[in-house]
């Protein structure tokens, strides 16, 4: 362990004599590198604690009609980079598990330990707690070169890929010459089956661009019916094909949103595009865009599809997770695009509500907000 040079230590208590008790026995420490500040109310700690000018807290657990816990519990403590130790006038099993389970570093009862032990427990808790910021800061370098890795890997298996479907489309187009009914069913196969990878490869690079917080937003007023209109455009020749029916209950109104167009574009699309994956041939889609009260919009997709079980709804915006249905099989799919959509409304300081019941299909709200969507 590396030696302590210096710590500012804040003890909270309402009791001066405690007060007193705990200055001298940081008195008695030899060549002590403590300092001790003493606040007597909540409201003080609070205070204290905001401005971050302390290195550990001793908080003692009784705070006149208030306890220690109920005060740190307006700090997330775990994610602090100071320790926080709990002093108690009687041992208490209770006391002790919650307090652990709330992120205290250490728990001391009065009257049990001198200078010693005090210093000792301080030191141990500043240590602990440096060596833990150390990891966290080495795991978030260790994911950001994995993301690195991910958005440079993609790039390269993208290029190729856009290369294969340009030459394939070429032989399919004739470009190349006649070619025979078999030769055109192989060629098809294979362009499906590139662009499906190249689907994915995409999933991936915008992923790891929205986690190396690369992704910036051009906002801008758009008109909302008209963007969804090209959305739909869009989807139609897909939805044609597994033989859907797509309809977009068009307001009556004229509905202004700031947003980046292109990307709610590609999340919305994305949506659409899920809802008739898991929607049978020959069922319905339906879009609806609603002004609520408080200038909130919301984008509806509705769709007659598969559902999903209660139990599976904590999986459907996690990255590279997916639900087994009926249809998860045949469709295929990387996991990463309800993550993906997730992220860019969250983006725009909005949300995404889903209700859905096995069998009855389910609804994707998006929840944004009338024009002052945040810049």
């Amino acid at each position: 362990m590396e030696p302590i040079t210096k710590a500012h230590v804040l003890l909270i208590d309402d009791d001066e004599d405690d007060y007193i008790i705990i200055r001298n026995l940081f008195a008695h420490i030899n060549g002590t590198p403590f300092t001790l500040d003493w606040v007597s109310t909540p409201a003080e700690a609070v205070e204290a604690i905001q401005k971050n000018e302390h290195d550990t807290y001793l908080v003692d657990y009784r705070l006149g009609a208030d306890n220690g816990l109920e005060l740190l519990s307006q700090f997330d403590i775990v994610q602090r980079n100071e320790p926080f130790i709990i002093l108690t006038g009687a041992g208490d099993d209770r006391v002790e598990r919650r307090a652990m389970n709330m992120g205290v570093a250490d728990y001391l009862v009065k009257g049990t330990f001198d200078s010693e032990l005090l210093s000792r427990v301080i030191r141990y808790a500043i240590q602990r707690k440096h060596m833990e910021s150390q990891r966290i800061e080495q795991l978030i370098e260790v994911n950001r070169s994995k993301d690195e890795f991910i958005a440079l890997a993609s790039h390269q298996l993208r290029t190729p890929a856009t290369a294969v479907k340009q030459y394939v489309g070429m032989v399919l187009q004739g470009y190349a010459g006649d070619i025979t009914k078999q030769q055109r069913r192989l060629l098809s196969s294979a362009y499906d089956s590139n662009e499906r990878q190249i689907n994915v490869v995409n999933d991936i690079l915008r992923v790891a661009r929205l986690d190396l917080k690369k992704m910036a937003l051009e906002m801008r007023e758009v008109n909302l019916g008209r963007l969804v209109e090209m959305i739909i455009e869009d989807a139609t020749g897909t939805i044609r094909e597994r033989e859907q029916n797509i309809t977009f209950k068009k307001p009556a109104q004229t509905v202004l949103v700031v947003i980046d167009p292109e990307y709610i574009r590609m999340a919305l699309g994305n949506i659409i595009d899920n809802a008739s994956k898991y929607t049978p041939h020959g069922k319905n889609i339906t879009v609806t865009i609603a002004q609520r009260p408080d200038s909130v919009i919301a984008i509806s997709i509705h769709d007659e599809g598969v559902g999903i079980a209660k139990e599976d709804m904590g999986k459907l915006f996690k990255k590279f997770s997916r639900i087994h249905n009926p249809l998860s099989i045949e469709v295929g799919g990387s996991g990463l695009g309800l993550y993906w959509s997730n992220e860019v409304v969250q983006l725009h300081s909005g949300s995404i509500d889903v209700s859905s019941e096995p069998g009855m299909g389910t609804t994707f709200t998006i929840i944004l907000n009338e024009k002052d969507t945040p810049q």
